[in-house]
């Protein structure tokens, strides 16, 4: 028998498996409800989503509950925690140190830091660096398009602004755990998409200019 002073630390002291398993139940719910209240996605392209999801979740929470962060991990949420700054990170940008981290490191697969913003809310997402073309002075990110090195983006749009940023570990928490700003103040947080969550589990925090070798 144990006392209840055993079994209160037995369930603190969780095992690995444990937060596999708690990233796994809610990476499942969240992928579930986001598809559930999309309307756009075609029956051919949800019978995709719903054949790989079990791969992909698996990935995620195994990379995830083994990946070094100064973060704290909400397991059963599916989610990192940190403190947010006051104001948003683009504020305090400057292009010309942008420039020279990308034209030292810019590489393939490289997870990158993209500020978003969208009728007065601002977000930072990640993304990968897909392309580089040195010669016109510009990189081209996996679902962002195309920025210049120093940060600004190639393509307007009139919805949305976005710009490059170098990446931080101010910058790279802010992306992890969801944090927005709305004109320009704190708000609540978002709750990161499977595929985000996948790439924050290849930040390599020791060194963001260096890609993370993964486990197979």
């Amino acid at each position: 028998m144990t006392d209840s002073r055993e079994q209160t630390f037995l369930w603190q002291n969780r095992t690995g498996q444990q937060i596999f398993a708690e990233l796994s139940n809610a990476l499942y719910e969240r992928e579930l409800m986001r598809l559930s209240q999309d309307a756009d996605i075609s029956a051919e392209a949800l019978k995709k989503r719903l054949g790989s999801m079990a791969f992909y979740i698996k990935k995620a929470a195994e990379h995830i509950s083994e990946l070094y962060t100064p973060l704290d991990l909400d397991s059963q949420n599916g989610s990192w925690i940190s403190a947010q700054s006051v104001k948003p990170h683009s504020i305090k940008a400057q292009p010309d140190k942008t420039r020279i981290f990308y034209l030292e490191h810019a590489k393939m697969a490289l997870v990158v830091p993209i500020s978003v913003s969208h009728y007065g809310i601002e977000q930072i997402v990640l993304d990968t660096i897909d392309e580089i073309d040195l010669d016109n002075d510009q990189i081209h990110c996996n679902e962002h398009g195309w920025f210049t090195l120093s940060g600004h983006e190639q393509s307007k749009s009139t919805i949305y602004t976005k710009s490059l940023l170098k990446p931080s570990k101010a910058i790279m928490a802010a992306a992890c755990c969801g944090h927005q700003w709305l004109n320009q103040r704190r708000t609540s947080p978002r709750l990161l998409s499977l595929r985000e969550m996948l790439l924050a589990s290849r930040i390599n925090w020791r060194q963001f200019s260096k890609l993370l070798t993964l486990k197979k």
